[in-house]
């Protein structure tokens, strides 16, 4: 038995399955090193190479196929207890039986990774829609507080919908942010963000949105649990519609580079 630890980034993982293939191991445990270390049984640190976890992406494009790579790599967007552990086993299945390996339901690696699949591609989906951006100044910035880390699907999203924009997007719950100008696109750490006063414009414009959500309703028709269905609660905080003003206000943090999110291409 023997456990990994990496730096918690994409190619820091592939990095662990290239590892894991040269070395022939199958580690019981792969966590980061900001993770308590493992007492029980020997522990391994992987450095990140960028080469080898490029050898193991065009290995999986290559060899394998393209929608098996995005399972590995949406995969590392997933809230997934042992997420690191189990996609280096389903790599392993998907290169001793192939492509067929990836719709074996019956396999527990197999079915836990499309479970969390679902569930991520799910939360993105309707993320795109329930997302609110608020003027700050000339600059959009959204908060959103997602369960999974579905900030680099959304980035592109908006990106490819407000390409002329300044925008942000902060994920409060994984600390992370997107900044999209009209000649950068850069994922941040943000440990956290306390936005200034919204201006008058901004707080008319939230205003008119508010009416228009009351009013479009028909009172004698409501049905909460219909409601609640189509838009769980967990979502409204961060909803212009669902949130009145603050007027408190502050100053943003410093920011540091995240580089640990995986590449999206434009075709998403």
């Amino acid at each position: 038995m023997i456990a990994y630890r990496y730096d918690g980034s994409f190619d820091g993982m592939l990095s662990c399955i290239f590892t894991s293939f040269a070395r022939h191991e199958d580690p019981q445990l792969i966590d980061t090193f900001d993770q308590p270390q493992a007492a029980l049984i020997p522990v391994r640190t992987i450095p990140t190479e960028p080469d080898k976890a490029r050898r193991v992406e065009r290995g999986i494009r290559g060899k394998i196929g393209e929608e098996e790579w995005e399972m590995v790599r949406d995969g590392f967007l997933c809230e997934l207890e042992n997420r690191e552990v189990i996609l280096t086993r389903f790599v392993r299945l998907l290169f001793r039986y192939g492509r067929r390996a990836a719709t074996n339901y019956a396999d527990p690696t197999v079915d836990v990774l499309w479970k969390a699949l679902r569930h991520m591609r799910q939360e993105a989906h309707l993320l795109k829609g329930f997302v609110r951006f608020s003027d700050y100044d000339g600059v959009l910035v959204s908060v959103i507080s997602p369960k999974n880390q579905v900030l680099p699907i959304l980035a592109e999203h908006f990106s490819v919908r407000f390409p002329g924009e300044q925008f942000m997007i902060y994920d409060q719950n994984h600390k992370t942010g997107f900044i999209h100008t009209a000649t950068e696109r850069q994922f941040i750490e943000v440990e956290s963000l306390n936005l200034p006063k919204a201006g008058a414009e901004e707080k008319a414009f939230r205003s008119l949105w508010r009416g228009y959500f009351q009013h479009m309703a028909i009172k004698e028709r409501e049905n909460p649990l219909c409601q609640r269905t189509h838009l769980a609660l967990r979502y409204r905080p961060w909803m212009t519609e669902f949130t009145e003003d603050e007027d408190t206000a502050a100053q943003l943090p410093e920011e540091k580079t995240a580089a640990f999110l995986p590449e999206f291409t434009k075709s998403r």
